[in-house]
C-alpha cells in the first residue's frame, strides 16, 4: 500500500511526514519518485520560465483567489508588474506574462489539493502510535529496519515492518517472542520492504514486546530456524 497522491503533494510542498509516512518513505522507491515528481510541479510554480501562450485577464485570478479562499496578502495579481520592465517585444512579454500565469495556476491547484487532504486528514481518525522500535541486523546481516504497533481506529491493532532490502536464501517471516525467547508467536509471511500484520485480539504485547524477521528455509517446518535477519524490541 503507498500514500495517497495527496499525501504525496503536501510532503512536496514541504509538510514534514507522520510518523508511518517517513516510516514508508524510507523504504519506497515509488513513492519517493511522487513527492519528487511533485516537487518538480510545485517548483515550476514558483518558477518564471517562458511558456507559449496567451494572457489571461485579471479576473481569472481574482476568480482563483475567490474560489480557493486565498487570504489579503496574496489578493494582488501574481503577474502584476511591479518594477519598470526593459523595453522587449510585445510577444515576449506575453509568454513571460503567460509563463507566470500558467506557473501561479498549477501552484494554487496543487496548493488547493493538498489543503484539502489536510482538512480531509485531520476530520478522519487516524491510528494511534502505540510503540516502535528500530530492528537491528543480526550477525552476517547488514539490512536495517523498523517496527510500529498502531491502533487503528476500528480498535485493532497493527504492526508496521520495514526493511533496506527483501533479501533471502528462503523466505521471510515475522514473529513476536518473549523476552526470555522461550516463546512466540507468527504473524506471517513478509514479501517485499514493507507490510502489515494484525496483531491478534487478546495478545499481550508486554509479553512478545520482541520484534523479529526471519529467514525461512522451504522445510516444511512452521517452527522458528533460529536464523534471525532482523531484531529489535518495543518501547511499551
Amino acid at each position: 500500500m503507498h500514500l495517497h497522491d495527496d499525501a504525496l503533494a503536501l510532503l512536496a510542498l514541504g509538510e514534514e511526514p507522520t510518523a508511518e509516512e517517513a516510516a514508508h518513505l524510507g523504504g519506497c522507491a515509488r513513492c519517493q519518485a511522487e513527492v519528487r515528481s511533485y516537487g518538480r510541479v510545485v517548483r515550476a510554480g514558483r518558477s518564471s520560465e517562458t511558456l507559449d501562450g496567451s494572457v489571461p485577464p485579471p479576473e481569472v485570478w481574482e476568480n482563483i483567489h475567490a474560489t480557493l479562499g486565498l487570504g489579503p496578502e496574496v489578493r494582488r495579481d501574481p503577474l502584476a508588474v511591479s518594477q519598470p520592465e526593459p523595453p522587449v517585444s510585445l510577444d515576449s512579454k506575453r509568454r513571460s506574462r503567460a509563463a507566470r500565469w500558467v506557473a501561479a495556476a498549477a501552484a494554487a491547484v496543487l496548493i488547493a489539493g493538498a489543503a484539502t487532504w489536510g482538512i480531509v486528514r485531520s476530520q478522519v481518525p487516524q491510528p494511534e502510535v502505540l510503540a516502535s522500535t528500530v530492528l537491528e541486523p543480526l550477525p552476517s546481516y547488514s539490512d536495517e529496519g523498523t517496527a510500529t504497533v498502531d491502533q487503528l481506529p476500528d480498535g485493532e491493532r497493527e504492526l508496521l515492518i520495514t526493511a533496506s532490502s527483501s533479501q533471502a536464501e528462503g523466505y521471510r517471516e515475522v514473529w513476536l517472542i518473549s523476552p526470555d525467547i522461550t516463546s512466540m508467536v507468527s504473524l506471517g509471511t513478509m514479501e517485499g520492504r514493507e507490510a502489515r500484520f494484525r496483531i491478534p485480539a487478546g495478545l499481550d504485547l508486554s509479553a512478545y514486546p520482541i520484534v523479529d524477521i526471519s529467514d525461512e528455509p522451504l522445510d516444511g517446518n512452521p517452527a522458528h530456524s533460529g536464523n534471525s535477519i532482523l531484531r529489535g524490541q518495543l518501547e511499551l
